[in-house]
């Protein structure tokens, strides 16, 4: 322990000692007249401490992989142009099989993963069921027609039937008003005959003969408006009786077309046959996809060995960057990124040596300042397993 004591310059009492204390140890020691601000000072150092050499530690890894693939490059660079032929073949499949990766990935596809299963599990049946699907469709679709067209006829019927109904009401008018017309004419004749005595012989028999033929004439209309109301109320019937026969043909084709868009999770033939159409086109890319995969990985496995055949230490990370291989240019954009980040690692480095330095001066003032606090630092210190090093 008396490693850190040594650090230290200790004089006779504690007001000499702030007197000779330089601007920088003031600094440091500024508002820490408690043992637990102290020791609070000196935890909060000592985990700047720790953290920054952890982080120096860290970027000297980092620093010395740059390192690697900057020498990589330079390897891969002096290989001779006669012998890249075969890298060179690997590294541009390997662009290509990705182009043709990511052209499949970005394809946009209404499809449901729920409805691709689905489909994948009916793929024998659908391209069968379309044909009836479709049928079915163009079937009720002449069935509504058929009901639109029975509907109208009904109407039609119905409208007929009403005006044959209004002909018996203006019939059965006339015969009333013929049988009061000829009763008044014979009232009057009579009684012409009786005030003046005169012969309504001939007046009597033309009334009889007008209400003879109302009466022929109306029996003759309202006959034949009975035959045609029955004729209409057949056809009425028959037209009834086609519609229910149609509704229930259509209700049924209605069940099965229902059944069968909610079975492929669908509205109907046109979204049916899209999805169908892009399950084909979806299952040929995944064969093309897994065959891709394969023929990625056969070329990744020979561009990784004809790199480390010339000692390439990373060999794997191009199989990530492979244009850098064909493209000089960049080769360039790589090496020059691979130089920035060695720089920022570099300055990264510098920063937290900096603070470092600045923590452990922070600490060593203190003691200086506070020899009664040294015990105490030596814990800390070992608690955060700060090595004699470090401090140095």
């Amino acid at each position: 322990m008396g490693w850190l004591r040594n650090l230290f310059i200790k004089s006779d009492s504690t007001d000499s000692r702030k007197k000779n204390l330089n601007k920088e140890d003031q600094r440091y020691t500024i508002r820490l007249n408690s043992n637990s601000d102290r020791l609070g000072f000196i935890k909060e150092n000592c985990e700047i401490i720790a953290e920054s050499y952890r982080q120096i530690e860290e970027s000297k890894i980092e620093y010395q992989a740059v390192t690697s693939y900057l020498t990589d490059i330079q390897k891969i660079d002096m290989i001779p142009k006669s012998q890249r032929v075969i890298l060179e073949d690997a590294a541009r499949n390997i662009i290509n099989l990705n182009k043709e990766r990511n052209h499949i990935r970005n394809r946009k596809y209404d499809i449901t993963d729920i409805q691709y299963r689905l489909f994948e599990r009916y793929e024998m049946q659908i391209p069968k069921e379309l044909t009836v699907i479709k049928d079915a469709e163009n079937y009720q679709e002449d069935i509504e027609n058929d009901i639109k067209r029975l509907e109208d006829e009904k109407l039609s019927f119905l409208d007929e039937e009403d005006e044959i109904i209004n002909k018996q009401s203006f019939l059965k008018g006339i015969a009333i008003t013929t049988s009061i017309v000829i009763t008044v004419l014979f009232i009057i004749f009579a009684v012409l005959t009786t005030t003046t005595g005169s012969n309504m012989t001939l007046p009597f028999l033309l009334t009889i003969l007008m209400g003879m033929g109302s009466a022929l004439y109306i029996f003759m209309e309202a006959r034949k408006n009975s035959h045609d109301i029955q004729m209409v109320r057949i056809k009425l019937n028959k037209v009834i009786m086609l519609t229910n026969k149609v509704a229930i043909k259509s209700v049924n084709n209605r069940n099965y077309l229902d059944y069968t868009y909610s079975k492929y999770m669908v509205d109907d033939y046109e979204q049916l046959k899209n999805r169908w159409e892009q399950y084909v086109k979806l299952k040929d890319e995944n064969r093309r996809f897994q065959s891709n995969s394969k023929l990625l990985e056969f070329y990744n496995d020979i561009l990784i060995k004809e790199l480390k055949k010339y000692n390439v230490a990373d060999s794997e990370i191009w199989i990530y960057q492979p244009t850098a291989i064909l493209d000089d240019r960049e080769m360039v954009e790589v090496r020059h990124r691979l130089n920035v980040r060695r720089q920022k690692l570099r300055e990264r480095i510098k920063v937290n040596q900096d603070q470092k330095e600045e923590a452990t001066k922070a600490i060593i003032s203190l003691v200086k300042a506070y020899p009664e606090s040294e015990p105490e630092a030596i814990r800390i210190l070992k608690n955060y397993r700060i090595q004699q090093e470090v401090i140095l």
